[in-house]
């Protein structure tokens, strides 16, 4: 794949910016974080929502320290898994590039790694992994099904999913795929909680230990949320609803980015 490849923009995409208002956790004054929800082979989408946040880091001061981060399930239930993968690992000229890892992108990894039992592949197959199949080629279970899509993903690209985190912190940001048990110390949080979990995260009114914000995806929202005291879900079903979203936290205010396709 071609890096100009990576970056076409078809032109029924719509991209929206939200009014500042102020952070839901201040930054210091020269930092600027953007986090994008479940991407799940919208490859499309995310195209187009990397150039609106890199036209939005590009309006910042210039000694600002820029960082994008992708908050997991590049993939399952799209068209353009690899193309995903590809663009989450390119990342936007001029930032740090952080990709967390998802439920869906973990649950992939260990299908290929021969590590999951006929249940989970079946389980994989119904929550999106067979578009992820039709994109590698693959028509029917053979025995090397997992070499096809390997050779089809790369080896360069798989290594580096297979080396995403679970987490990153930035103050008191505390970015993840699915959320964090509310009733656990930050540094005692479980993986599979990280990767998974709902309630009772979703349910917790706050605060969160150590009086962190949780920037997360996982669960589809009907809208980018940006209310709430205590955590912001990114994840607005971009599959489903052709909405991908984004929050921007500059200093001590925010703004929420959206590209929809119309």
């Amino acid at each position: 794949m071609k890096p100009e490849d990576l970056d076409r923009l078809p032109r029924h995409l719509d991209p929206r910016r939200d009014p500042w208002r102020p952070a839901i956790r201040p930054l210091p004054p020269g930092r600027a974080v953007a986090a994008i929800g479940d991407v799940h082979g919208q490859a499309d989408l995310l195209s187009a929502l990397h150039r609106l946040v890199a036209d939005e880091f590009a309006a910042l001061p210039v000694a600002t320290e820029r960082t994008l981060i992708h908050l997991g399930d590049l993939v399952d239930r799209g068209p353009e898994n690899l193309r995903s993968l590809a663009l989450a690992r390119q990342g936007v000229a001029g930032a740090e590039t952080i990709t967390l890892l998802g439920n869906h992108d973990d649950r992939m990894l260990a299908l290929l790694d021969g590590a999951a039992d006929h249940n989970s592949l079946q389980f994989w197959l119904t929550y999106g992994g067979d578009r992820v199949l039709a994109e590698c080629g693959v028509t029917e279970l053979h025995d090397d099904w997992r070499a096809q899509v390997r050779a089809a993903i790369g080896p360069e690209l798989l290594g580096w999913l297979r080396g995403c985190p679970v987490t990153h912190r930035i103050g008191d940001l505390v970015f993840v795929h699915a959320g964090i048990d509310p009733q656990i110390p930050l540094a005692e949080q479980d993986r599979q909680t990280l990767l998974w979990i709902r309630s009772p995260f979703l349910d917790w009114p706050g605060p969160f230990p150590e009086g962190v914000a949780v920037i997360h995806g996982h669960t589809p929202a009907d809208r980018l949320d940006l209310d709430h005291p205590h955590r912001i879900d990114v994840d607005t079903g971009a599959f489903a609803t052709g909405c991908l979203s984004a929050v921007l936290i500059h200093g001590d205010r925010m703004r929420g980015l959206r590209v929809w396709r119309l």
